[in-house]
């Protein structure tokens, strides 16, 4: 990963993260609106105490966002943790393949960040690490480093917050008559999903030209 003694410039480090920040706007917008349906959802219908908790926990966990929407069923009918956990496998797994197209450019990565880089890549993380045309490794890396970390902290974020706004509703507001507001929200988290994978494809094939 080029001279371990050499340090990337401060100047070069906070233009790497604007990089970062700007390249990741798009997440920021669907992260942050999906985690908050996310955790809307966690909190109305699943079923746990402290649910702000759990959304932190689960969103700083689980791989896939995907989970955070899956197990609020599992979680309010107390599906076994076994069970839960093979799921979390079964939709977690298209991960492991993203992995495998990043361990020659991670090759020499200290082991702890590679396991942070590999388990952060979401499809969207992917994409934009994928396509980042930054060619020196060290500075490719610190870009993945970061972006990897802009992004989930937007989708512990959403969740986050969405748990915490319906949690303080629930003294004020019936919590059934909160559980009945947020029928439907599974579909347009589908929805918001299919137009960010969309518009990352499309991104793809733009700068592919």
């Amino acid at each position: 990963m080029g001279d371990p003694g050499t340090a990337i410039p401060a100047h070069e480090r906070r233009a790497i993260l604007r990089r970062a920040f700007v390249d990741s706007l798009p997440v920021l917008m669907g992260y942050t609106t999906m985690g908050f349906v996310a955790g809307v959802l966690l909190a109305a219908k699943a079923g746990v105490s402290f649910a702000p908790l759990w959304a932190f926990l689960s969103s700083s966990l689980w791989v896939s966002g995907t989970m955070s929407i899956a197990c609020v069923p599992e979680l309010s009918q107390r599906t076994p943790w076994a069970a839960l956990a093979m799921m979390t496998l079964a939709v977690n797994f298209r991960y492991v393949f993203y992995g495998f197209t990043m361990l020659k450019r991670w090759r020499s990565v200290p082991i702890l960040q590679k396991a942070f880089l590999i388990l952060a890549l979401a499809d969207e993380n992917y994409a934009l690490e994928a396509a980042c045309q930054i060619r020196d490794p060290k500075r490719n890396l610190r870009y993945c480093t970061v972006l990897s970390a802009l992004n989930i902290s937007y989708w512990v974020a959403g969740v986050t917050v969405g748990a915490v706004v319906v949690s303080l509703l629930g003294h004020i507001i019936d919590p059934e008559r909160l559980r009945s507001w947020t029928d439907g929200m599974e579909f347009s988290m589908a929805a918001l999903f299919i137009v960010i994978f969309t518009d990352q494809v499309k991104g793809m094939l733009r700068r592919g030209k």
